[in-house]
């Protein structure tokens, strides 16, 4: 018979497997409490939020949410980072912290990123994608050299229109209008 604790630990991680645009799970044997306190605190600014989770109690909340791919993070002792709002910002964090400190016990071991399983090297490959911000100023970028260029070549079309119908208008007035 479950206790009423991990009925509730269930309920909390269902609820948080199917509010996660990322999942990353990792291994974090090892860590000191102050070097928690800070890969929490680097998380948090990023959106994000790292639990330790029991991986049965995994499994069972993901299957009762109906998403098993979120059953195969459970591997071994477990922390959990999880971000809400978009992947990039949650990995970039992790990772981060992963390259300022070569010789942490923490390593990523996979991910579900928005529904799909994917590798460690996955989650790697994702924390480098700009920001979210730099994305869209490249795109705004890209699109007003495209109009700039669609305007002169429009501008540049009805100037040489113009210039034919000079021309001929010349050429006319020459032969004797007729």
């Amino acid at each position: 018979m479950p206790t009423e604790r991990k009925v509730t630990q269930v309920a909390e991680l269902r609820e948080l497997i199917r509010e996660a645009e990322i999942a990353i799970s990792t291994a974090y044997q090892g860590i000191s409490v102050a070097d928690q306190v800070e890969l929490r605190a680097a998380l948090s600014g990023a959106g994000a939020q790292m639990r330790v989770v029991k991986n049965t109690l995994l499994r069972i909340a993901a299957r009762q949410a109906g998403l098993e791919q979120f059953a195969s993070l459970a591997d071994g002792p477990t922390a959990l980072v999880v971000g809400r709002d978009e992947p990039i910002s949650a990995a970039r964090a992790i990772a981060e912290y992963l390259r300022t400190r070569p010789n942490s016990p923490v390593k990523i071991r996979s991910a579900v990123v928005s529904g799909q399983l994917v590798d460690a090297a996955y989650v790697q490959d994702l924390a480098t994608v700009p920001p979210r911000e730099e994305l869209l100023a490249r795109l705004a970028g890209s699109l007003i050299g495209q109009v700039t260029q669609l305007a002169m070549l429009l501008q540049a079309t009805t100037r040489e229109f113009a210039g034919l119908i000079e021309a001929r208008a010349a050429q006319l007035e020459g032969s004797g209008g007729g």
